[in-house]
């Protein structure tokens, strides 16, 4: 599996080096929010695009690990405090269980 993922990285990187490339003389034109950025290189908005994403997708990869682990955490408690409980009720003596 590692090698498939590896391959695709690999094959990602040609590409986009392939277009940069080939864009490499374009100039384009941008507007964020209320400014506007006038004459700017193609491979510096997409290389800005490119680390804002990925910044986001470490955020939110950040954020979804702490849920996770935090969850792990409160089973890992749970999983406890259910063993001791079988634990008690293991060494309980027959005469002191109620009649049902």
């Amino acid at each position: 599996m590692w090698a498939v993922r590896m391959l695709l990285i690999i094959i990602f990187i040609i590409v986009s080096i392939a277009f940069f490339i080939a864009n490499a003389g374009e100039r384009v034109d941008v507007n964020i929010l209320q400014t506007r950025y006038v004459d700017v290189p193609l491979m510096i908005v997409l290389l800005i695009a490119f680390g804002i994403g990925m910044v986001a997708s470490f955020l939110i990869a950040v954020t979804y690990f702490f849920r996770i682990s935090s969850e792990a955490s409160a089973n890992k408690r749970m999983i406890k405090r259910l063993q001791a409980e079988i634990t008690a009720l293991r060494n309980r003596q027959i005469d002191q269980i109620d009649s049902v």
